[in-house]
């Protein structure tokens, strides 16, 4: 799974603790940082950056555990609306 740069770029302001270099899928959400009030921060630069609003039903532990999870879910969303589902 290829994690895309404007989704790297969003994600980036809110993991203090990334490294240089590209997210991997497998990197852990948690240990690079993201905290509950950073979810919540991330929750809203994603839909301005995505121009979308994000269902409750994808606001779940599993859903921000690493991100390629995150991106799944989002990437699925998004791949909906165009779709027009």
């Amino acid at each position: 799974m290829e994690i895309p740069h404007e989704f790297q770029a969003i994600l980036r302001r809110h993991l203090p603790y990334a490294g240089p270099g590209d997210l991997s899928p497998g990197d852990d959400l948690t240990a690079l940082g993201l905290d509950s009030m950073g979810v919540v921060q991330l929750l809203v630069d994603l839909e301005d950056g995505y121009d979308r609003e994000l269902p409750d039903d994808i606001l779940d532990e599993e859903t921000f555990a690493t991100v390629g999870s995150l991106w799944a879910r989002l990437s699925a969303l998004l791949e909906s609306t165009r779709a027009g589902l």
